[in-house]
């Protein structure tokens, strides 16, 4: 009887660091989707919006390096397709970052404009994969092994990240450089 409650318990604090690191990625793909109005409309008659993480240099920085440090520490507890999920978002942030290297803070929300719907996929999809955790292995009492690759095959990253507008309209980014 003792080590069925020792197993409860540990079971118990297992299951809260699971639910904590995945809920702490909910709240990254949530913060992806805020988005600002620029004033103005584009060519379809919306509203131009950028997500608010690009609203300066400062912003994209603090925020990057936000996510890192909210999701690095519970990576260890997240199911194998949300860790998937947030290394090709974090993948995207970094060529993201690479890409925005000579634009001045004053056109991040320009850059933002282009990027918006890659914000908006990617947060959905990051969401979609950690919701997945809770309808499918909240339950179950068993964690993934560690051993299993916790990333997409290089190609798979590849063909995502060239279906991004980041790279399908990087030009349009390439532009807004102090050097163009």
């Amino acid at each position: 009887m003792r080590k069925r409650d020792y197993d409860l318990q540990l079971w118990g604090k297992l299951l809260e660091r699971r639910i904590e690191a995945h809920e702490r990625v909910i709240q990254i793909a949530l913060e992806m989707r805020v988005m600002i109005p620029l004033g103005g409309v584009d060519g379809s008659g919306e509203v131009l919006r950028a997500p608010e993480v690009l609203c300066s240099k400062e912003a994209f920085e603090n925020w990057f390096h936000h996510v890192k440090t909210e999701t690095g520490p519970g990576s260890t507890w997240l199911s194998v397709a949300t860790t998937r999920e947030l290394n090709f978002v974090q993948d995207y942030l970094v060529t993201l970052f690479m890409h925005l290297v000579g634009v001045p803070t004053e056109r991040y929300p320009q850059a933002g404009v282009v990027v918006r719907q890659d914000f908006i996929d990617l947060s959905s999809q990051l969401e979609r994969q950690t919701f997945s955790f809770f309808v499918n292995d909240v339950r179950r009492l068993k964690l993934k092994d560690l051993r299993e690759w916790h990333k997409y095959p290089r190609e798979e990253t590849e063909r995502r990240l060239k279906m991004t507008r980041l790279l399908q309209q990087w030009q349009d980014i390439a532009r807004l450089s102090d050097r163009s």
